[in-house]
């Protein structure tokens, strides 16, 4: 079997620039999207908490990177890739299942650090946010990271089961705009959410990140246990639908 090459990987980055829709959730979309509520919500904050605020609104939107670039991106291309038997052709060409998704997995990277980099610089001009602690930066710019793994998990776990663009790609989009509503993405925070749906979204890290991080950004003490609990209940979520997705797939046909 054949190692992951330059040309392999290239080639994965390619398959994820060529896809319209992952570069413009992943990388315009949050950008745009700062703007507009950005704009609405600091011309009604008093001006000695602009800045704070600024912070938490970028902070909030760059969960959009995880969650386009790595979520809805692995499972769009790999449910299509599958759904063609594109992985079984490339293992005719010496590529095993796993040279593959680890291929998938570092272009993602590479496209998620990129895209990372460009919405903090856009928005640091855009925004003006505070300047962030050096050690609260490092531990903002891990969450993201981390989730981007989570949900490569996830995403994984759709496309497999499904093994069909159409469905997984329902799934994946209806899910992408459950955790940016749950998050407080969608112009509404997360104190604002009806009783009954605010327990479902503390269950979920993108809560804390939109309304705790910017305490982190600016290195103040900070309770992580609520936030390292709801990243456990994500990763095991994900890591659950993943396995059941291999193990449905034991009893069906390719």
């Amino acid at each position: 079997m054949k190692k992951m090459s330059k040309q392999f990987l290239f080639y994965e980055l390619r398959n994820l620039v060529g896809n319209w829709y992952i570069p413009f959730f992943g990388v315009a979309f949050p950008i745009f999207f700062s703007m507009i509520i950005g704009r609405a919500v600091l011309s009604e904050v008093p001006k000695a908490q602009v800045s704070m605020v600024a912070s938490s609104i970028m902070l909030s939107f760059l969960n959009l990177l995880p969650l386009a670039v790595v979520f809805l991106g692995h499972c769009s291309l790999y449910s299509q890739e599958l759904e063609k038997r594109i992985p079984l052709r490339m293992q005719l060409f010496g590529y095993s299942p796993i040279t593959q998704v680890k291929a998938r997995m570092l272009a993602l990277m590479v496209f998620f650090t990129v895209g990372l980099g460009v919405d903090m610089l856009v928005m640091s001009f855009t925004l003006k946010p505070l300047m962030p602690n050096i050690r609260g930066f490092f531990i903002v710019v891990l969450f993201y990271y981390l989730m981007g793994a989570i949900l490569f998990m996830l995403a994984h776990g759709i496309a497999n089961f499904f093994r069909r663009f159409g469905p997984a790609y329902g799934v994946s989009m209806t899910l992408y705009f459950g955790f940016m509503a749950l998050g407080g993405m969608m112009g509404i925070r997360v104190e604002q959410l009806p009783e009954v749906v605010k327990p479902l979204s503390r269950l979920l890290p993108f809560s804390y990140a939109a309304e705790d991080f910017v305490k982190i950004w600016q290195g103040k003490p900070y309770n992580y246990a609520p936030f390292l609990q709801s990243m456990l209940f994500l990763c095991a979520l994900s890591a659950i639908v993943m396995l059941l997705s291999f193990r449905y797939r034991k009893t069906k046909a390719y």
